[in-house]
């Protein structure tokens, strides 16, 4: 009995001992959730821009080396002529879609390649008189009364092909410049009217400028530089796939040179009948010509969305 009671003694002071060292023994600490993966820029892309663009006015001319509205609108003592006239500002919504691809590299900086399209619909007007030095004042050159000249240069789409560099500030966020060879489409038109009024004035009745209505249309090659911010969205219960969408806010310069004709040739018809040049031929016979300016500026900005495969 002595050594059952000794026993069973011994027993639950090992228990004792083991639930005390236990308690003192440090608790297991938490596992620790491995740090979320920053988001990657590299890969194919493909999106949709909206915005706005304006566009600076060309300089435009009328003139008349061969004589053709001095013939038919004469009696004038010199063929007619114009000043330069300056087109104004437009603004206009700008809407296309891009697509490209990212490399990022080193690890904040990213290199791609981009090509966008986008429909412009920007349009430049200038309109004024032709001048002549008239029988009704020789030796002054002044606006022939009743004449009217118009002209109009509409960019109706751009486009370009961009190298892209940017430096991603945040696992989210990029800065970016870009730049490269831009492609527009202009359409080009102008007309010229001549006083009809009665002889002994600066005008013959029943005579028009047969071939006065003209139209161009053309697309010419520039650049264009620029930058922009980019977000790449982080997952929400909106995204099915984390990281994939992007939003933008861009702006771009387009710069073209040599938009336009010039020495595009009318000819003259009076009432049911060609009009002979009064006096010799600059080129072609009885012909005038429309100028049109030299460059076109365009600035764009947009918002974008962005979809990464």
């Amino acid at each position: 009995m002595r050594r059952l009671s000794a026993a069973l003694a011994a027993i639950s002071t090992l228990a004792f001992t083991q639930v005390a060292l236990a308690a003192d023994m440090p608790s297991k600490a938490p596992a620790i959730a491995p740090a979320p993966i920053p988001p990657s820029w590299t890969g194919f892309y493909i999106g949709g821009d909206l915005g706005g663009a304006w566009m600076r006015g060309q300089d435009y001319a009328f003139a008349d080396p061969g004589n053709a509205a001095f013939a038919t609108c004469g009696p004038c003592l010199l063929p007619y002529s114009s000043p330069a006239l300056s087109g104004d500002r437009d603004l206009s919504v700008l809407g296309g879609f891009h697509l490209g691809y990212n490399w990022q590299f080193a690890p904040a900086w990213l290199l791609g390649v981009e090509g966008d399209f986008a429909w412009a619909g920007l349009k430049s007007r200038a309109s004024g008189q032709l001048f002549s030095d008239t029988v009704g004042a020789p030796g002054v050159i002044v606006a022939v009364p009743g004449s009217l000249l118009s002209f109009e240069t509409e960019a109706e789409w751009l486009a370009s092909l961009r190298a892209r560099l940017g430096w991603i500030f945040q696992p989210n966020w990029m800065v970016y410049a870009t730049g490269g060879v831009a492609w527009g489409h202009f359409k080009q038109s102008a007309n010229a009217t001549c006083p009809t009024i009665t002889a002994g004035g600066c005008g013959f009745v029943g005579t028009t400028l047969a071939g006065a209505p003209f139209s161009n249309s053309d697309t010419s090659t520039g650049f264009v530089v620029g930058g922009g911010v980019e977000w790449q969205m982080p997952t929400t219960a909106f995204q099915f796939i984390p990281g994939r969408w992007r939003a933008r806010l861009e702006y771009l310069y387009y710069g073209f040179d040599d938009v336009g004709v010039t020495g595009s040739s009318l000819f003259v018809t009076g009432t049911g009948a060609p009009v002979a040049c009064r006096l010799p031929t600059v080129g072609s016979a009885c012909s005038a010509q429309y100028a049109f300016g030299g460059n076109v500026n365009i600035q764009t900005v947009r918002v974008g969305l962005t979809y990464g495969f």
